[in-house]
């Protein structure tokens, strides 16, 4: 396994006493933190060790510490066999014995040689295997140790505790390349020595209300930081033992400790801090005072800015000393703290400056004399004037001031202020470098300082815009784009893929400009050069031409009509700008906004006109372009097309009197949809127009009456989109030969149905339409009455009359020239009707109307005109009433009986035209 930082191997109380056993060792490498000893979250070592877990010495990890990246135990070699295999390669492993202090990292020289002393080189951990036991251990090898091999080619073994060791090698049967080698073996002595330890430490000032710390390390001979366990240390104070902890809670020590039991008053102490060692670590102690101190505080703000141009700083501060005072309350007698806080009188006397920096090599301590600072204002609200003597550039810029409170009494105090300097800079056009053409003209600006010299090699970040950047992956955008300044102060940026808002056309197309306008731009740089500047920048219109001409094409060809955007100034197009295309004629008037593409040009969208001239008006939109609409005409011809009829020879109101197709003269196809002027003449001179419209297959019937005889008829297209000549054929009309069908009909009062006669051609079987018949309906045996009809399209010709109910003959005769036919007789017998009478409701107000609904049993329709009788009893007593339906079937009657139920009888008055069931209810009249 591997260890990272702070990881180490957890080993359970069985595991521990197993390692005692067997003498094993753990994981580490050349690292600056030794793990030992046999705690939870320590890593055990080899040796003699106390049965208290929490007996542990290990590396700590700080300023000097190590992760181990080894590990844990060595590899297999390829395959691993025990035989060698065929036609295998004799080796030789030779190795040094070795002696190393304890934490000193365990690297062993090893050369493997094949059978003729050549180097066997590309091999690695899986090749090997190590094994160890003490040397005064008898018997054979049989515990492995981690190990690692590294960029030198040496074997480093994990850690191992002081000792004295035998270690065995062996090189495994392994397949390197493409050659097979034996195996072979080595034995080394290998002795660690106990480590040396010393304390790092310095005089320890707390303050009397914070919690004793201690800081301090111990380092070993190898200048390692030792993690050791607080059961390893003793800690007297002024000759007195007292208990503690890690700083951070817990029994592992690694940079200092916190006293648990320690009174504290202020005044100097002497402390007194043993390290007990172990089997691998010798025992040191050191000696040092610890100041409590009063609780002073000097407060300030914690960053001052420092400007370049003078280095002079001012520092409000104040410093005051708080303490936990017991006080009475007399109104109730309670006790009680407060923290009382007093703001204490200064002297430069009292003050010692410190600047610190780091001039890149090395940290730099300057004192500040006391002649070179000026100290101002009275308790609570002082303030420190002084000059930073620091020679501050792009990379100095960050130092920290210290100021000390009575150094070297029990009032020390301290605040550790930064410093942050900063040279002012400016950002200014050159000549008219803040106006730039649109998409041609170029920004230009000056980085420079207070004295007008230009600052090189600087980013330059602008803000206030979205910058778009195009990549194989498309376009992306940020909001803001960072320059770096040539040698003279100089930066230059155009107005393209920038701008004010997400495009989506510049997402799109990859391109975008900013428009003709004003616009805030911000520029900042960072670090110690500080420019925050909002400056104006002015993108100017600029001339354009658009270049078009006129276009002439034929209907039905889909056209687009297409002008390009140029400017002469530049001489090149103008890309991805705003236009209008408008177009006017008598049938239409639209524009289309649109933009030009990458090479300038604007294509319209699909035109789908019809022939005729078309004025065409092209324009740029928005600001940015100073350009003249330029005209243009858009001419759409006729196409022309060709029409197709045949003499024909039909009977009388037969058939259709004229078919013709238009076809286009081009293609060949039909032409649907398209205008035929149609001349019939009914005599030589006389004739009739017809105007029809194509269908889908070019096809147009006419249908119309004409004489028997013979008719000229002209075609002749006047479409708008399609033109031909005059087409002449002529139409043939014979006398037809027809019949009458008029079947019997049987209904019923106002049922509303007609009675249908039809006049059908014998020969061909058609309808023949505008045909005229006489009708004679008899009423009686000698009377009737006479009317004429003339057939519609299909041949019908419908007659209606309300008859009361009884038998009645029709006589159907012809009543034209244009055919012969014989006359039939029919019938038509008329029922009573069947009607039902229904209460619309049996609760009525007295004075309201009781409401009677009547409808037709056959059609389920309501009925008007209907009489009903009504008779409303009172006891015996009864009242008839005849009341007539409306137009929605409803029979009304206002309700003057008193309050109370009362029958009532509903019979139809009309029995000569209706029949219905009488229909007895029970009527409620209520208040």
């Amino acid at each position: 396994m591997k260890f990272k930082k702070s990881h180490v191997l957890l080993i359970s109380l069985m595991s521990l006493f197993l390692l005692l056993a067997m003498s094993s060792v753990s994981a580490s490498s050349d690292a600056d933190i030794i793990a030992q000893d046999m705690a939870i979250d320590d890593v055990s070592v080899i040796g003699d060790v106390d049965n208290n877990l929490n007996d542990v010495e290990t590396l700590s990890q700080g300023e000097q510490t190590f992760v181990s990246d080894e590990p844990e135990t060595g590899g297999d070699g390829n395959e691993g066999d025990d035989e060698p295999v065929e036609d295998s390669i004799n080796t030789t492993l030779d190795a040094e014995d070795k002696e190393y202090t304890y934490g000193d990292t365990i690297k062993i020289n090893f050369t493997l040689t094949d059978n003729e002393g050549n180097a066997i080189n590309d091999t690695n951990e899986s090749n090997f295997k190590v094994y160890y036991k003490n040397l005064t251990d008898e018997g054979d090898f049989n515990t492995t140790v981690g190990f690692s091999i590294n960029n030198e080619s040496q074997i480093v073994l994990n850690r191992l505790g002081a000792g004295e060791y035998l270690i065995n090698i062996q090189f495994l049967n392994s397949t390197i390349g493409d050659k097979n080698y034996t195996e072979s073996s080595k034995n080394i002595s290998l002795n660690i020595t106990k480590t040396g330890t010393r304390f790092n430490a310095t005089t320890a000032k707390v303050q009397i209300d914070e919690d004793v710390i201690i800081p301090f390390t111990i380092l070993i001979d190898c200048n390692k930081t030792l993690n050791v366990n607080a059961s390893r240390l003793n800690v007297t104070v002024n000759g007195i033992e007292y208990g503690f902890t890690n700083i951070t809670g817990g029994n592992n020590v690694t940079n200092g400790i916190k006293l648990t039991n320690f009174t504290k008053s202020i005044g100097t102490y002497t402390i007194v801090i043993k390290y007990l060692g172990n089997e691998n670590c010798n025992e040191s102690e050191i000696e040092f005072e610890l100041h409590i101190v009063e609780n002073n505080t000097i407060t300030a703000n914690d960053t001052i800015k420092v400007n370049d141009s003078n280095k002079t700083i001012t520092i409000p501060f104040s410093i005051s000393n708080s303490q936990i005072v017991n006080v009475t309350y007399e109104e109730t007698g309670e006790n009680s703290t407060i923290n009382n806080v007093t703001n204490l009188t200064v002297t430069k006397e009292d003050l010692i400056l410190i600047v610190i920096y780091d001039n890149g090599t090395e940290n730099v301590t300057v004192n500040i004399d006391q002649d070179n600072f000026n100290l101002n204002g009275t308790e609570g609200n002082y303030s420190l004037e002084l000059t930073v003597p620091i020679d501050f550039n792009n990379t100095l810029y960050k130092g920290q001031l210290v100021i000390i409170y009575a150094n070297d009494t029990l009032n020390e105090t301290n605040k550790t202020i930064n410093l942050v300097a900063f040279k002012e800079l400016f950002i200014v056009p050159v000549g008219d470098g803040d106006k730039a053409d649109y998409q041609f003209g170029n920004f230009t600006f000056k980085l420079v300082d207070g004295n007008n010299q230009p600052i090189a090699n600087e980013n330059v970040t602008i803000s206030g815009f979205y910058f778009y950047q195009i990549s194989e992956r498309g376009t992306s955008l940020s909001t803001s784009k960072t320059l770096t300044t040539d040698e003279n102060g100089i930066i230059v940026f155009n107005d393209t893929m920038l701008s004010v808002n997400i495009d989506t056309i510049a997402l799109y197309y990859n391109f975008t400009s900013l428009p003709a306008g004003t616009y805030n731009a911000t520029f900042t740089t960072g670090g110690f050069y500080q420019l925050n500047n909002k400056t104006e920048i002015t993108v100017n219109p600029i001339d354009a031409r658009i270049i078009a001409k006129d276009l002439t094409g034929e209907y039905g060809n889909l056209l687009h009509y297409t002008f390009q955007l140029f400017s002469d100034k530049y001489n090149a197009p103008i890309k991805f700008a705003d236009v209008k295309f408008v177009i006017n004629a008598s049938n239409i008037n639209a524009d289309r906004d649109g933009v030009t593409n990458a090479t300038g040009w604007y294509t319209s969208p699909d035109l789908n006109l019809t022939s005729g001239v078309y004025n065409l008006t092209l324009k740029t939109t928005g600001n940015s372009l100073n350009c003249a609409d330029a005209k243009a005409k858009l001419n759409i011809t006729q196409r022309e097309a060709t029409l197709t009829a045949s003499n024909r020879t039909i009977y009388y109101n037969s058939d259709y009197a004229a078919i013709v197709k238009l076809k286009d003269k081009k293609t060949g196809k039909a032409v649907a949809n398209a205008y035929v002027l149609i001349t019939v003449y009914t005599t030589s001179k006389k004739y009739t127009q017809f105007i029809g419209k194509t269908n889908k297959n070019g096809n147009l019937y006419l249908s119309t009456p004409l004489s028997v005889g013979k008719h000229k008829i002209i075609y002749q297209s006047i479409d708008n989109n399609y033109k031909t000549g005059q087409l002449t054929r002529y139409l043939t009309v014979k006398t037809a030969p027809a019949k009458f069908s008029a079947p019997k009909v049987s209904t019923y009062y106002k049922s509303g149905r007609v009675f249908k006669i039809k006049l059908i051609n014998t020969k061909t079987n058609k309808p023949i339409h505008t045909g005229k018949m006489n009708i004679k309906l008899y009423i009686s045996k000698n009377k009737y009455y006479n009317y004429t009809g003339v057939s519609d399209a299909k041949g019908f010709v419908q007659f209606k009359a309300t008859l009361k109910p009884g038998t009645y003959k029709v006589v159907v005769s012809d009543y034209d020239k244009g055919y012969t036919a014989k006359a039939v007789t029919s019938r038509i017998k008329v029922s009573k009707s069947p009607i039902k009478m229904t209460p619309t409701a049996l609760k009525v107000k007295k004075g309201k109307y009781f409401k009677v609904k009547v409808t037709s049993t056959k059609s389920k329709k309501v009925l008007s005109g209907v009489n009903v009788k009504v008779r409303v009893y009172t006891g015996k007593k009864f009242k008839t009433y005849t009341i007539k339906t409306n137009k929605k079937g409803i029979a009304s009657l206002k309700i003057k009986q008193k309050v109370g139920k009362h029958k009532i009888v509903l019979t139809h008055y009309q029995t000569k035209y209706y029949t219905a069931k009488k229909v007895t209810k029970t009527l409620r009249v209520v208040k």
